[in-house]
């Protein structure tokens, strides 16, 4: 693992070569605006050029004449140009005019990667034959082992009166009946959309925007369409599982969702890859290097951005949270929805809640009342749990064929498909067994804690459940012992950012959270409390949550996985973030990244939530307290219910001796005794740190 900090937003490098230092008004500026200078990939560069007088200007790429590339662009005295053909590694990009020069060095990396999430996961298997494009025909088979296809556009529109999509004809007019859209900038302009689709790291790409091809010129960018509002919006989906797949699927889950009118419709350039699908790939690095190469495509076809947004529900949120603090640059705002926080924390709930809901069919479970149940879990009975990344064999996904699955007695070298083997990159292997490190630990957790704390339970209750709960092992089978965690992964999981920090790029960066209320629904999984722990990481990395603003409502509109175009929460905080973030790039005064954060913030958008019937609640939301918390109050997951802090990061806990002084009901000796030898190694100590936990190592990190 090598630890990076480095801004992504402006990659300069400016030398004068003159006998005597140069002035300002005497040197050349070259600027890498499609990507830093030390992560480009496939062999093209879009770079700026600040000139300066009159004199011809020469440009070379280790030596050859690129001169030809580079063509005024709209900034006075600055020239544009695709600089193609690097080399993979270090290339030297020259430039001369007069008796000033200045050179950068320009280092490239293949386009089905890797760059910084390591070696590449095998065996992966190829899906571009499945994938469906909006107007209905499906992409060929692949060409190569990396899963590659070439570029194909295509293009559909929105007839008056109807929000299907169908597609475009040829010919040189539009059909009579496209409709037309009004962008964020003001401007009205015929709904047709251009769909790029290709590969990029061995995941399906795809980028939209709105083009007329029957009066404009190709996008590029020194010409870029009406309908682009000059900003980006990076869709990410959610799920968590998939892996040694290219998938099929992109945007929320689907092609339709990128060509929304929230989304494409507003004018925004959406950008979707299917790595970028959690359900597919559910590791957040390889995420972050899908994300950063699509990013780089599309700057490379319609120019520098004025901004970036990410937006994602649920793996989403994982994402577009994880990504901005271990990776900043890429997102200059984010609007995650279904908040989730990072896999490390769902993971625990659902296998905290599967095996209590295993234990509540034995007969000792099956004694408590539903009541009691409740009170354990913290969490209403309904909550889907599932064994998620803990099955080693039985989460594969179907592309991996049955003789080549991973079993413990007949196939012991097999595919294994927990999730730690996906990020094995970056978690390392175990030298005894060959697997991937493991996170997983439940050692000294006092299940149900708060509900003996608060008489819902008895101390007979409390122990019998502690004794019988047990844990999983390596291949995730249930255990009668507790699980232990690697505490080797355990250090660099909190090092790497594999649970979100919140202290490195999140703090920089407008967030508006979106929170439909699902705690009550029928298999509900995102819990409201997500959001709250989210926010005490971010107040104690930083003493703030300026920067963050939470919105939440029922469930009268549905999941917000989808783009809703009659939701109005949606297009409030799509259009406040606009707002916000448009001052904050305007601002060039002086003051700190929080300030101007601050001051830039629209004065409406604070937190809120909505009633069922859309009344909208101006209040902090908090996790208790207030009228938001009265409407939708929230669950706690079993390991908060166990005494767990807020901030909910603790992977595996320090211990303490049992102490009858602990808990509130009196133990009888007999009691004391038979708790003791529940937990032999002691109980949780929550007022201390986890064991292995850590800041983080710094952002950029490779592998």
């Amino acid at each position: 693992m090598i630890p990076r900090t480095m801004s992504f937003l402006v990659f300069v490098l400016t030398l004068g070569m003159t006998a005597a230092p140069a002035s300002a008004a005497e040197q050349l500026t070259i600027t890498v605006v499609s990507s830093d200078p030390a992560r480009i990939t496939g062999g093209d560069a879009l770079v700026d050029i600040a000139t300066q007088g009159q004199d011809a200007l020469s440009v070379t790429l280790d030596g050859r004449d690129v001169s030809g590339a580079f063509k005024p662009s709209n900034r006075s005295g600055h020239v544009l140009g695709m600089v193609s053909g690097l080399k993979l590694g270090k290339s030297t990009l020259s430039a001369k005019q007069g008796a000033v020069s200045a050179s950068l060095t320009l280092t490239n990396y293949p386009i089905t990667g890797p760059v910084f999430a390591g070696p590449k996961e095998t065996p992966f298997f190829c899906e571009t034959h499945k994938f469906k494009l909006p107007d209905g025909s499906m992409l060929p088979a692949t060409r190569d082992a990396d899963c590659s296809i070439d570029t194909i556009i295509t293009y559909v529109y929105k007839p008056k009166g109807s929000g299907e999509l169908k597609p475009l004809p040829e010919g040189a007019k539009l059909p009579a009946d496209v409709a037309t859209t009004t962008i964020s900038t003001g401007a009205t302009v015929p709904y047709v959309i251009r769909v790029e689709t290709g590969t990029i790291n061995r995941g399906i790409y795809q980028t939209a925007v709105l083009h007329d091809p029957t009066k404009e010129p190709a996008p590029s960018p020194l010409a870029a369409p009406k309908g682009w509002n000059s900003r980006l919006l990076y869709v990410v989906a959610g799920g968590c599982g998939g892996m040694y797949r290219q998938g099929a699927t992109t945007g929320v889950g689907n092609t339709g969702n990128m060509l929304s009118d929230l989304f494409v419709g507003r004018g925004y350039m959406t950008i979707a890859n299917s790595l970028n699908v959690f359900a597919i790939n559910c590791d957040d690095f390889l995420a972050a290097e899908t994300m950063m190469m699509t990013r780089e495509r599309a700057i490379e076809t319609l120019g520098a951005p004025f901004y970036t947004l990410g937006w994602g529900c649920s793996g989403g949120s994982h994402q577009v949270l994880q990504i901005s603090d271990n990776y900043p640059g890429l997102m200059d705002g984010i609007i995650p929805s279904c908040n989730s926080v990072d896999w490390g924390r769902f993971q625990q709930l659902n296998s905290d809640l599967t095996l209590l809901y295993d234990w509540f069919k034995t007969p000792s479970g099956q004694a408590l009342s539903d009541e009691q149940k409740v009170a354990i879990t913290g969490a209403p009975l309904n909550t889907s749990a599932s064994k998620l990344g803990l099955s080693i064999s039985g989460s594969c996904p179907e592309v991996v064929p049955a003789d080549q699955v991973y079993k413990p007695k007949t196939n012991p070298k097999g595919v294994r498909c927990g999730i730690p083997d996906h990020q094995v990159n970056v978690l390392g292997r175990d030298p005894k067994t060959g697997f991937a490190r493991s996170i997983g630990d439940n050692t000294g957790v006092q299940y149900g804690l708060g509900a003996l704390q608060a008489g819902k339970i008895s101390v007979a209750q409390f122990i019998t459940l502690n004794e019988q709960i047990g844990g999983y092992d390596v291949d995730g089978v249930r255990q009668p012992g507790r699980s232990a965690g690697d505490v080797q992964a355990i250090e660099t999981a909190y090092k790497t950012g594999r649970v979100l920090n919140a202290g490195g790029g999140l703090k920089d960066i407008p967030i508006v959270e979106l929170r439909n209320y699902t705690d009550q629904d029928k298999d509900a999984v995102h819990l409201k409390y997500g959001t709250y722990v989210t926010l005490a990481r971010l107040k104690r990395e930083t003493g703030s949550r300026a920067n963050y603003v939470v919105l939440l409502e029922s469930h009268r509109n549905g999941f917000m996985s989808a783009s809703k175009a009659t939701d109005e929460m949606a297009h409030f905080a799509i259009t406040k973030m606009d707002d916000w973030l448009t001052a904050l790039m305007n601002d060039h005064g002086p003051g700190s990244r929080a300030e101007k954060i601050a001051r830039a913030k629209p004065a409406d958008l604070v937190d809120a939530c909505y009633d069922p019937d859309g009344k909208r609640i101006v209040e902090e939301q908090t996790l208790t307290g207030g009228r938001c918390a009265a409407l939708y109050p929230a669950s706690l997951p079993p390991r908060m219910v166990a005494g767990g802090p807020l901030t909910n990061d603790v992977l595996k806990c320090q211990l303490k001796p049992v102490n009858a002084a602990d808990y509130s009901v009196k133990l009888t000796p007999g009691e004391l005794s038979r708790l003791k030898g529940v937990f032999p190694n002691s109980v949780c100590d929550w007022s201390k740190p986890g064991v292995g936990q850590g800041p983080l190592a710094g952002t950029w990190q490779a592998f």
